[in-house]
This record gives structure tokens, C-alpha cells and sequence, in this order.
């Protein structure tokens, strides 16, 4: 086996899990400080990760080593399998009961044609009038809401000088009383009384969960997994209605497990109502958060030599098992094992180890890189120099694209590299917990250009305090070093003059890249001084400054 054979190979290794066999799934899947037993833990759970970091993949391994031990599993893919009604989910013309109704109907009309296909294959066929009756019952699926009630009632009288009753019991309920004398006064008394309350919205499923619960009690495999992926392409009003459901419907079934795959704070779970209770469910006492691959990836250790031999051996593996995937496909032969591949693949272990820096903790943006590094590496291993330029690449052509269209979030990012990486002189900084939680910086990790490398982090200039860090992506660090507009003194002293910097990064014809100048390696040291002013930054993002 040559370096080229493995340099193709790499151009044929799928980014995206839902587009290979099931069989490739288990055969890539990498496993790692206990994921897989988190993942087969009974009670029902909530897998978050930005895109990129596995969540489909380890959803889709879980389905499948499940179903071979003998589980029923119902996978759903909220944007594949209900993708063709998302318009109307999202239709604000359309009212929310009726959005939320047709959602949950949807739903459960998948899981009701798993367990038609279980009964005509044979596990499920003495229950097939009672899975066929739940049909009858989908039209009793029904999100209501109860809004205003006013109640008047009110009396009469006149005196006049003859006497008279008069009852009136029709809707508005009347009594009349009149009396004749010689004035002629007339006396009236009228009450009105008016309750008033606001819309609350109640989920009615009829006799279909009693029909449901008896038909999994029935079924004789030992679990029933429900895994359900891109929770978060659901519109966030809809969502505590579906979580309802699960709830209500799944969750009081001892044999059932489920499973959700989500994006943080992409996520609404719970919705509560003016009379004290709520729709939805509790994370935290009926739906619990086991596992975050955001902070899995990272490979949290004692100290960064543990976490670099960590994640280093993760992507080993993950490469090489991609790799071998591919070379199976192909009727080629395979690789003996991670040494043979980091061997023909990478100039050293150094140019491995770029990579799994570049990558950020998300497996698929190292598949990306990896593959755009080989074709500028040619029939060459792959340099140092080969990942970052790869780097900057994927960063311009896939995140940078993105964030062009929301120019709010782009000027936040251009305040945070003048604040950090100028004046800091940082490529990671320290921001409050309620900060991160701001919708432009969410997005910027949803788009994975800010990276969360660690919580809980204390700032020497504000002891007692405490701080998330983050950290400004590898390839938008590298593109901005591209760039005439480079950060001035980011090496240090008496760099500030733009011809000698390009000069110092790229060599001498601004060719090749100097390997005297590296993306630099976290410096706990440097990130303790780096708290972002974000009061700040807002304000100069209002004012239009960066």
C-alpha cells in the first residue's frame, strides 16, 4: 500500500452518517471513554452536540447493535421524515393548535406503521385488530385551548299599579317582576358577571395510549427504543407539545427508552401555563441530559499531554476506520492498524496532531480538512502546512459562508479578534455563563467559529467569578493570519509593519508557510487575563463600531 492509495481514499470517505449503509455505521463508529454504555442507559435521555460532533452517528450505532440484541427500535429523523410538512409546522398563518395537532399525528403515524410492519412479520400479529383499531383513533389526537367565559344575568322592576312574574330559563337566564301602583317609578337591578382567563392549551389522546400501551407490552422484545434525531429542526413553539407526548404516551412504559438527539439552546422542553402546570417535560426529573458530545470530544484530562494522547488516539482510530471502510468498498487492501496509517498518511505524528487542533473537537470537520489537506498534498503525506491551509479553506467556503448572512454575528466576531487576538494577544478568552448565553454567540458556536473548550474557569483579574472559555476556530484564526488585515503584534514586539509579518508567515515569496509561525497552543496563563467586555462589545455593536 502507497501514500496516494490512502490520499484517494480520503476523497471517498463520508462526511455525513445518514448517507451510508447501517453496516458502515457500526464498522466507523469509534468508541470512547464510556460512550457506548451512556448510550444504552435505561432511563430516557438527551443526547445535545453541535452539528458535526456524532449526534446521528451514535444514534443511528445505537439502533443498530440494539435491533441485533433483539430490541424493537423506531428510529425518526424529525427533517428527513417529516421534512415534506415542515412548511406547515413552521406556517405562522397557521394557528398552533393546528400546527401542533398535525405534528403529533404525524409522529405517532410513523411509530403506528412500525408496529403494522412487527405484525405482519410475525412478533405483533395476534395484536393486529388492536394496532389496526389505533387508525380509528387518530382523529381524537387533538392540541384544544380554552379561552374567555362571561356569565351576565340581571332583574327589572317597575312600579305601575298591577302585578305581574315573568321567568324567562332560555342562554341569558332573565326573571321579571312587575307591580302597579299609582306612581309610576320604575326600579331596576342588573348584575353582570364576566370570567375572564387566558388560552391554555390541553392534549387530548383519547383511547390511542391505552392501544399503545398495550400493544408494546405485548411485543416480546425485551426494550422498545424510541430514538428521534434533529429534535432542533422543529420549530422551538412546537416542541413542548411533542415532549408531551413522549411524556404522557412513553415515558410510564417500563420496557420503552428514549432517546433525542438535539442542539444546546436549540431547544425548548417546556412550556408552562398560567394555572400552574405545564406542557412538556422536566429535564432533569423525567428527561435527563446523558451525554453532551461538545465537552466529550474535547476529552477533558488532568493535564494537556493526558487530553492530547486522548484526543490523538480518537482520531487515529476514526481515520483509520473510515479509511479502511473505504478501502473495503473498493476491493482494496486494508490497513494493519493506526501506526501503518499515520505512517503513509502524515509527514509525522506532528502534522496528526495539527489536525486534531484544527478540528476542534467536531469528528466531521476533521474528515473535511483531512480530505481537502490530501489533495494539496498530491502524492505527498500530509505537512503541517497542508492542515492549515486545509483549514482556512474549510473555514472560508463552509462557516464564513454562513455567517455572511447574518451581519450582526459577523461584527460580534470582528469586535471579538480585535479585543482578543489584538489587544489580548489570545486565541481563547473568558466570558460569563449568562454572556454565552446571548443569541449572536450561541450562534457563533451553532456555526462552530467559537469553540467552548471549558466551564467553570476563574479570572485572575475578578477572583470568585466564573467563566466559560472560549475559543476563536482554528481555521478563522489561520484565514485572518491570510489576510491583509492580519492582527498587528499578535508574535510580539516590533511586528507591526504589515510587508514583514506576511514575509514571517508565508517565507520569503509569500509561498509556503513558515513553520517558525504556529497557531498557538492554549495558554491557561494568557486566557486567565483575556475576560471579553461584553457590555461592551454589545454597545460598540449597536453603535456600529468594531
Amino acid at each position: 500500500m502507497e501514500t496516494a492509495d490512502l490520499l484517494k481514499a480520503l476523497q471517498g470517505v463520508e462526511k455525513r452518517t445518514e448517507r451510508v449503509s447501517d453496516e458502515h455505521v457500526v464498522a466507523t463508529y469509534v468508541d470512547s471513554g464510556g460512550l457506548s454504555e451512556a448510550l444504552a442507559n435505561r432511563d430516557n435521555g438527551i443526547i445535545y452536540g453541535r452539528r458535526g460532533t456524532g449526534k446521528t452517528h451514535a444514534l443511528k450505532y445505537l439502533e443498530q447493535t440494539e435491533a441485533v440484541a433483539g430490541a424493537f427500535v423506531v428510529y425518526i429523523d424529525i427533517e428527513r421524515d417529516l421534512g415534506s410538512t415542515e412548511g406547515i409546522y413552521s406556517d405562522s398563518s397557521i394557528s398552533l393548535v393546528q400546527r401542533a395537532t398535525r405534528l403529533l399525528v404525524d409522529v405517532l403515524g410513523i411509530i403506528h406503521n412500525r408496529l403494522v410492519e412487527e405484525a405482519f412479520d410475525g412478533p405483533l400479529d395476534a395484536y393486529i385488530d388492536d394496532i389496526d383499531m389505533m387508525c380509528d383513533h387518530f382523529g381524537q389526537i387533538i392540541v384544544s385551548d380554552q379561552g374567555e367565559v362571561e356569565k351576565t344575568s340581571g332583574s327589572e322592576s317597575l312600579e305601575t299599579g298591577a302585578a305581574g312574574f315573568e321567568a324567562n330559563l332560555g342562554s341569558s337566564p332573565r326573571m321579571n317582576f312587575t307591580a302597579k301602583a299609582d306612581s309610576s317609578e320604575k326600579l331596576t337591578d342588573s348584575t353582570r358577571i364576566k370570567q375572564t382567563g387566558v388560552v391554555r392549551h390541553r392534549i387530548h389522546f383519547g383511547a390511542f395510549g391505552s392501544l399503545l400501551s398495550k400493544v408494546v407490552a405485548a411485543h416480546p422484545a425485551p426494550r422498545f427504543w424510541l430514538l428521534i434525531d434533529e429534535w432542533s429542526g422543529l420549530p422551538m413553539d412546537l416542541q413542548p407539545y411533542l415532549a408531551e407526548m413522549l411524556r404522557r404516551l412513553f415515558f410510564s412504559i417500563p420496557k420503552v427508552s428514549v432517546r433525542i438527539a438535539a442542539i444546546p439552546h436549540r431547544t425548548s422542553w417546556r412550556l408552562k401555563r398560567e394555572d400552574g402546570g405545564y406542557i412538556g417535560v422536566e429535564v432533569g426529573a423525567e428527561l435527563f441530559p446523558i451525554l453532551d458530545l461538545d465537552e466529550f470530544v474535547v476529552f477533558p484530562a488532568r493535564n494537556r499531554e493526558e487530553q492530547t494522547n486522548r484526543a490523538t488516539d480518537f482520531y487515529k482510530r476514526l481515520l483509520t476506520r473510515h479509511l479502511n471502510q473505504v478501502l473495503k468498498d473498493q476491493g482494496e487492501q486494508q490497513l494493519d492498524g493506526h501506526a501503518q496509517m499515520v505512517r503513509l498518511l502524515f509527514t509525522q505524528t506532528t502534522a496528526l496532531q495539527e489536525l486534531v487542533r484544527a478540528a476542534e473537537g467536531v469528528p466531521r470537520d476533521a474528515l473535511l480538512i483531512a480530505s481537502r489537506a490530501a489533495l494539496r498534498a498530491g502524492s505527498r503525506p500530509i505537512s503541517t502546512d497542508h492542515v492549515r491551509r486545509a483549514a482556512s479553506q474549510v473555514y472560508q467556503t463552509t462557516k464564513q459562508a454562513l455567517l455572511n448572512a447574518n451581519p450582526q454575528a459577523r461584527q460580534l466576531l470582528d469586535i471579538i479578534i480585535h479585543d482578543v487576538i489584538n489587544q489580548k494577544k489570545a486565541r481563547a478568552f473568558l466570558l460569563s455563563p449568562d454572556d454565552v448565553s446571548h443569541p449572536l454567540v450561541q450562534q457563533l458556536v451553532d456555526e462552530r467559529i467559537l469553540h467552548v473548550i471549558k466551564r467553570g474557569y476563574s479570572s485572575k483579574s475578578q477572583p470568585g467569578a466564573r467563566f466559560d472559555v472560549l475559543q476563536i476556530d482554528y481555521g478563522c484564526y489561520v484565514q485572518l493570519l491570510q489576510t491583509a488585515n492580519a492582527p498587528r503584534n499578535l508574535f510580539g514586539e516590533g511586528l507591526e509593519d504589515d510587508d514583514f509579518f506576511m514575509e514571517l508567515f508565508y517565507g520569503d515569496e509569500f509561498g509556503e508557510m513558515s513553520p517558525d509561525v504556529v497557531v498557538p497552543e492554549d495558554d491557561y496563563r494568557a486566557i486567565r487575563r483575556a475576560v471579553l467586555d461584553f457590555p461592551s462589545a454589545l454597545q460598540r455593536l449597536e453603535g456600529g463600531q468594531s
